[in-house]
């Protein structure tokens, strides 16, 4: 399954495209393998929401201040006997823009209707409905415990609702007010200051890996605008994703009983059953230029100490080629079964593997000291070759990292392959020597 801008909103869980999915953590536990971060040359610079805020508004007494209006803010939304709310969320991520919009009604109790695209999530009366785009012909059902917040987050693990309103209104006991704006965030996340400015209430945000800014509405306390930015864990520093999410909250009674109606979909109890064998249906191919059996294009390209490799040179060997990005999640999550496979092929001098490095944000020495520290501070043994141009790769035309390419003896493309997946090892493993054997 690859992973792609517009379908990160729409996957196991409700989340326009949480840090937990830019990293490939245990958020995607479930997910059939092959996930892939879709990429862009340059990761772009993200905004910190704490620019131009004063030690004055920092002091401990607007902490407090904005510590009031937080919780004054969770009050009105859990009052309200009938909430709508519009938002519009814009993401920006390495690869660039991505933008959704989202729909919310909350009607008495448990009541409530979250509509993203053609996915749904509907409560009514003691049951809470996950309605996804896909498959198209089964939706899980699972009776309330507790609330519909605590519910979906046991159905659907690393749930996360990109706009506050959910669960500002539906909070899971023991939590903070702030976890409303959290979006994945690597820790827990406080106030920090709070001040008011053109007609608006706004308080500050931040924990370990993230920063945040809430704008609230001194008349109704609903929350208008809100963004946070987010390094996700494992990553360098400079790499951040930034929310931002403008809402139009209005209270009143619905006009309509909020109801679910399956249709002719099949009601499931989990995610396991959601996503059966059955449904995944052929693997998805790479959307690639080469096919499999056609002449493999080759290049010339550099070590990190500037000596030139032309990869033309290793014809009658075997070429496994990977490319990959420092600031990429599942590249690095791949990268040590990588190395692993090249630790057994050590002693076969007709295999060659090289990761390649592509579409960082750095250039130059800037660029070569990045890879170099992220190699050494991995212990990785693997001779690592940049494509500084993205020349190669995009002779290739792959539209994510990682992708990985097995080049037989005869300079044929032998396979393809797009996303992270923890048994890739094995399956080099397979291809090479079938390869090889095909070479005699």
């Amino acid at each position: 399954m690859r992973i792609h801008r517009s379908a990160a909103a729409t996957g196991l869980v409700l989340s326009l495209i949480s840090p937990a999915t830019f990293a490939q953590d245990d958020a995607m536990k479930g997910a059939p393998a092959g996930e892939a971060m879709q990429a862009m040359p340059a990761p772009a610079k993200v905004e910190s929401p704490s620019m131009g805020w004063t030690d004055a508004e920092k002091a401990a007494e607007q902490v407090a201040k904005g510590k009031a209006a937080l919780e004054a803010c969770q009050k009105a939304y859990q009052s309200a006997p009938g909430l709508t709310d519009k938002a519009k969320i814009t993401v920006q991520m390495p690869d660039g823009m991505q933008t959704d919009t989202m729909e919310m009604s909350f009607g008495g109790g448990n009541d409530m209707r979250l509509t993203m695209g053609s996915l749904q999530v509907v409560s009514s009366g003691d049951t809470v409905y996950f309605v996804p785009d896909q498959p198209a012909d089964k939706y899980i059902a699972r009776k309330i415990e507790g609330n519909v917040n605590s519910t979906l987050a046991q159905m659907l693990p690393g749930f996360a609702v990109p706009a506050p309103g959910f669960t500002l209104r539906q909070p899971i006991a023991g939590r903070p007010v702030t976890d409303a704006f959290a979006m994945g965030a690597p820790a827990a996340i406080e106030v920090k200051g709070f001040r008011e400015r053109d007609g608006a209430q706004e308080v500050l945000l931040a924990g370990q890996g993230a920063e945040g800014l809430v704008r609230l509405d001194p008349k109704t306390s609903f929350v208008t605008m809100y963004r946070m930015v987010i390094t996700p864990e494992g990553l360098p520093e400079e790499i951040k994703i930034g929310f931002n999410v403008a809402l139009e909250p209005k209270a009143g009674a619905l006009e309509k009983p909020i109801t679910f109606d399956g249709g002719k979909r099949t009601a499931v109890k989990g995610v396991e059953e959601l996503f059966d064998a059955g449904d995944m249906g052929e693997p998805e191919e790479p959307e690639v230029k080469v096919k499999v059996g056609d002449v493999a294009p080759l290049a010339e390209l550099v070590t990190l100490d500037g000596k030139k490799v032309d990869l033309a040179s290793y014809k009658g060997k075997v070429v496994v080629v990977d490319f990959w990005a420092t600031w990429c999640g599942p590249c690095r999550k791949g990268l040590p079964g990588l190395q692993k496979f090249a630790d057994e092929m050590k002693g076969n001098d007709k295999v060659v593997v090289h990761p390649v490095n592509v579409w960082e944000r750095t250039k130059g020495d800037d660029l070569v000291k990045a890879v170099g520290d992220f190699w050494t501070k991995q212990g990785f043994t693997m001779q690592v070759l940049l494509d500084t141009e993205a020349k190669f790769i995009g002779q290739y035309g792959f539209q994510g990292i990682p992708a990985c390419i097995v080049i037989g003896s005869d300079g044929k493309l032998v396979s393809t392959h797009i996303g992270y997946d923890p048994k890739m090892g094995d399956t080099l493993k397979a291809e090479v020597m079938k390869a090889l054997g095909a070479g005699k």
